[in-house]
């Protein structure tokens, strides 16, 4: 943890210097991750002493609930996704891209595209049932989505993803090809992710829904297209657990 000076310079502190206090509480932290406290004690002659522990990681079970993490690809692309290797290198460059100081969850999890893709790896089939059913669904700041894995296919979400991942600017909707429990919309799929053609559409989720519409924008219903026009470029959600 290093000296007293560079705990000093270099922590982020938790609350201001307090006489006799016997218990502080930290709010805020992040599942699935390690933890260093530090106390530093002073006397009135300027003696100073600290004390650290440390608490996450392999013992997070013991501490907190374990969680999955939400975030965007920040960049936007066509709708022809291509393949599942594809979608899920998208999110693990923009996982990658993160600060590890800021988002200490990314050291602790894989990251994968939260898309229903034509080969079958769907968000009901491939995604949500891998996430430990005991885990939370939050967003890239540790905001709520839902509560289980379970939660998360109901058709309701906690918050919205714009609230849930702040990173998130898009005004155009995000690609899931999606249906509303997680399946695959293939009549609104641009194309088995083939096609960036303005007369394709694909199935996208609206950023401010608490509803279906997260994940599923079916406006003409789940066997029709919605009219989110494949060249349209937009971002994808990541997962990450």
């Amino acid at each position: 943890m290093g000296t007293v000076n560079s705990i000093l310079t270099n922590a982020i502190s938790a609350g201001s210097a307090q006489a006799g206090i016997t218990q502080f509480t930290v709010t805020g932290l992040y599942a699935n991750a390690w933890y260093y406290f530090a106390v530093v004690v002073t006397d009135e002659a300027g003696n100073a002493w600290v004390y650290v522990n440390n608490f996450g990681g392999g013992n997070a079970s013991k501490t907190q609930p374990g969680a999955a993490y939400m975030f965007d690809s920040l960049s936007s692309v066509s709708g022809d996704l291509g393949s599942r290797s594809n979608v899920n290198t998208i999110c693990s460059n923009r996982k990658a891209s993160l600060s590890g100081i800021n988002y200490t969850w990314k050291a602790s999890c894989n990251a994968y595209a939260f898309v229903s893709m034509p080969d079958g790896t769907w968000i009901s089939g491939y995604l949500v049932p891998s996430i430990p059913s005991t885990y939370m669904i939050l967003g890239s700041q540790g905001t709520m989505i839902a509560s289980n894995p379970t939660q998360l296919l109901s058709g309701t979400i906690q918050n919205t993803i714009r609230s849930a991942i702040p990173e998130y600017t898009s005004g155009s909707g995000y690609w899931t090809f999606a249906t509303a429990t997680g399946g695959y919309a293939s009549a609104d799929s641009c194309s088995s992710a083939t096609s960036n053609s303005s007369s394709v559409s694909g199935r996208i989720g609206l950023p401010d829904s608490l509803n279906s519409y997260w994940m599923d924008f079916s406006i003409n219903g789940e066997g029709a297209a919605s009219g989110a026009t494949c060249d349209t470029g937009r971002t994808i959600l990541c997962i990450c657990f």
